[in-house]
């Protein structure tokens, strides 16, 4: 993708242009980039429901030890 630097550049650009408030870490090598917007609670809610609903399906493949 071309040298960290550059690409942290374009990547903060892009989050400018989205309107987004952009912050990136590079870390071993790879470069996060994270939008530190507020969540909005209805999408909280989203995520929780379908980490919940994971968790049960991840439940219900385990091997049950009796």
């Amino acid at each position: 993708m071309g040298a960290p630097t550059d690409v942290r550049r374009a990547a903060r650009e892009a989050g400018r242009r989205l309107d987004w408030k952009t912050t990136t870490h590079l870390v071993g090598g790879r470069l996060f980039v994270l939008d530190e917007r507020e969540v909005p609670e209805r999408i909280e809610q989203l995520a929780g429901d379908a980490a919940a609903a994971m968790d049960r399906f991840g439940e219900s493949r385990r091997p049950q030890l009796t």
